[in-house]
């Protein structure tokens, strides 16, 4: 991996860490390789010869896709999907499956950031892979203030909505119920953008910093559309 001023789309270091807003296609297609790797562990997904996790949300203009380095090789990523009018209302892979209960539970006037593909390494354990999970989340109090979001939402399964309580403060608004492209069934879990606060006091190093989000956006050119 090349130093921090080198690396393309580099957001900060901490903690051993490198983050990065993925922009080109070599380092989309590690974030790819990680997410298949990941979600192949825990027979998530169905086997492919491409050995990549994709789908169509990947090109749209709303998405996002950030990793995180250690010592020089890739060991987590995470997807932002944002719904909002700048984005001309685009999709997000949630808003597809569980769109009556956001329209009943927030309101789909309401921008929100779909939090989505959040994957670590299976091999990358113990202690530095908790680290990772609550910098992946400080990468997306980021993509949420840039875009203004009132909300963040994840589907997980039923099993992990007490880790993401902790997390972030995150609460139930859906069913259990399939989602396309998995072999598991999910729930739908929702956060004020406010609750963001929680994230710092459960670990200082997941706490937004003003010149992260100035690097970060900086790096996004996408026209707001005036309505």
């Amino acid at each position: 991996m090349n130093s921090h001023n080198q690396m393309e789309g580099f957001l900060f270091e901490e903690a051993g860490f490198t983050a990065q807003l993925c922009t080109r296609a070599e380092s989309l297609s590690l974030a790819y390789q990680l997410r298949y790797k990941a979600y192949r562990s825990v027979d998530g997904i169905p086997e492919n010869s491409s050995g990549e996790a994709t789908d169509q949300y990947d090109s749209q203009t709303n998405a996002r896709t950030h990793l995180l380095w250690y010592e020089g090789r890739p060991v987590a990523s995470v997807r932002s999907l944002i719904w909002s009018d700048r984005y001309d209302w685009q999709s997000t892979t949630s808003v597809d499956a569980f769109r009556p209960f956001i329209e009943q539970n927030l309101g789909l006037q309401h921008r929100l950031l779909e939090s989505n593909r959040y994957v670590v390494d299976p091999d990358f354990k113990g202690r530095k892979s908790i680290t990772a999970q609550y910098l992946l989340f400080r990468i997306q109090t980021m993509s949420c203030l840039y875009d203004n979001c009132a909300y963040v939402i994840t589907a997980v399964r039923p099993k992990h909505q007490a880790f993401y309580k902790r997390l972030m403060g995150f609460y139930p608004i859906s069913d259990e119920m399939p989602v396309e492209g998995f072999q598991f069934k999910a729930m739908l879990l929702a956060t004020p953008y406010r609750s963001r606060h929680l994230l710092a006091s459960n670990a200082s190093i997941a706490g937004l910093k003003l010149e992260d989000y100035e690097r970060y956006a900086g790096y996004l050119s996408t026209p707001v559309h005036v309505h």
